[in-house]
């Protein structure tokens, strides 16, 4: 059951990663693109609130001290969203104020080619160190997992140990 939840906490993970890469890239678009941006976004918001809800069902299937560290893992995952819908939010808000509006064209006026790229590539960079955690976060995962696997069949080895020396001395001492 902890692995499903570890399958979950990654697809959240991603989630949430390409969520945060998403806002920060409708922060300069405009148009069409920053449509499509608000609207995948929202998408993922609701697909990461349904697996924080999947999460939540299995925690409750749960008992002893799993649960209750599962279930602050899955209250603080909650308000990570909480904090990217809200971020979300009001990035995605149109400007209302005109004064916004003009400040905002005369700063598009005075943006140079080479400062638009530069920004890109510092977008383009922060996607892919977003991958790298991700891809990090995962391999963690994996080996926490295999760790837990090893652990497992250490305490079986040892119980057939233990078996073994007690059916040992039953007949030593016969």
């Amino acid at each position: 059951m902890a692995s499903l939840i570890d399958n979950y906490e990654q697809q959240y993970a991603v989630l949430t990663a390409d969520i945060t890469a998403k806002i920060s890239r409708i922060r300069v678009q405009s148009g069409g693109e920053k449509r499509a941006f608000v609207q995948d976004v929202d998408r993922q918001i609701e697909e990461a609130q349904e697996l924080l809800e999947q999460m939540e069902l299995e925690v409750r299937g749960m008992n002893g001290t799993a649960r209750d560290r599962l279930r602050g893992r899955v209250e603080s995952h909650r308000a990570e969203l909480k904090r990217l819908t809200q971020e979300f939010q009001m990035v995605k808000k149109p400007k209302e104020d005109v004064t916004e509006i003009v400040m905002e064209e005369s700063w598009d006026n005075n943006v140079t080619e080479d400062q638009r790229k530069r920004l890109l590539d510092a977008s383009e960079k922060i996607e892919r160190t977003g991958r790298t955690l991700q891809n990090g976060y995962r391999m963690a995962l994996e080996t926490e997992e295999i760790g837990s696997q090893v652990l497992k069949e250490l305490h079986e080895q040892r119980e057939t140990i233990q078996r073994g020396r007690g059916r040992a001395s039953y007949q030593l001492c016969r």
